[in-house]
């Protein structure tokens, strides 16, 4: 065993050691992640396939997914008595598309992801909206609080608001959101794809952090599912947030190991579709 490099440590007992730990745990050696959003129970309703959460959560690891993102409730449903759990991400905050579309209210803390053995947090943000200063402002505190105690923070950063009128969407909207997110500090960003490889370069471009992207509504057809990942790899982000394409796949895990190899290995949508059969 060598400890050359532990002459000089910058990082030395510091929270930005736990940091460091938690940030390697989800990107690995590859730098990239694909994680699987288990938290749009509130967001979007109960679909069959949340409502059956165990079994769900059994098909997705079998994927090896980097992590999967969840609520304090049902990351203990899921992960309490699992022997090897999956990396996780603590989701801390939450909307409603019926009830409250453009606000995330808070739902837990940095200190609940610490006390559970997350490996982030998430909150999440909806740009342009006539409440995007309170968010903000939530946003900012999780980020000072995070910073104390070494855990990494993600931004579900979208242009959601009702004030962008027919801008929402848009690459000025999202490049807008992310960087929002990235000038509070945030390791992460999860956002919305513009369409394009050559527009979300633009936004990766512009984001001072890890850019991720949404998976968005259900696609007609796996390969579409397969395709939009790797524009979004080609454009340089570090990984992708699916759920609804990933859980509600017909195989769970044939999903995650064919986004997995357009993540970690740059193969094409269709040489990736190969693990679909």
């Amino acid at each position: 065993m060598s400890f050359e490099n532990t002459a000089f440590n910058p990082i030395g007992v510091t929270s930005a050691l736990g940091r460091a730990i938690r940030l390697r745990r989800l990107f690995g050696t590859t730098g990239k992640a694909l994680v699987v959003a288990l938290d749009q129970a509130v967001p979007r309703g109960v679909s069959p396939q949340l409502a059956r959460i165990e079994d769900t959560y059994r098909a997705v690891k079998a994927g090896h997914p980097n992590a999967i993102t969840v609520t304090r409730g049902i990351g203990a449903a899921l992960l309490g008595h699992d022997a090897e759990p999956l990396p996780w991400i603590l989701k801390a905050s939450s909307f409603s598309v019926d009830f409250h579309p453009t606000l995330d209210a808070t739902i837990g803390s940095v200190d609940d992801a610490v006390r559970l053995g997350a490996d982030a947090v998430a909150v999440g943000i909806s740009a342009g909206s006539s409440v995007q200063p309170q968010m903000l402002e939530m946003l900012a505190a999780t980020v000072e609080r995070a910073a104390e105690v070494g855990m990494p923070t993600v931004c579900h950063a979208y242009p959601s608001g009702e004030l962008w009128g027919d801008r929402k969407g848009s690459a000025e909207s999202v490049l807008y959101a992310a960087r929002a997110a990235a000038e509070l500090g945030v390791d992460v960003v999860k956002t919305w794809y513009t369409g394009s490889t050559e527009s979300f370069a633009e936004v990766v471009a512009g984001t001072p952090a890890l850019v991720m992207v949404a998976g968005g509504a259900k696609a007609d057809t796996d390969l579409e599912v397969l395709e939009m990942a790797e524009k979004v790899m080609q454009a340089g982000a570090a990984g992708l947030t699916f759920g609804r394409n990933v859980w509600g796949a017909e195989d769970p895990a044939k999903m995650i190991t064919a986004l997995r190899a357009i993540v970690h290995e740059g193969v094409s949508a269709s040489v990736a579709a190969k693990h679909l059969s």
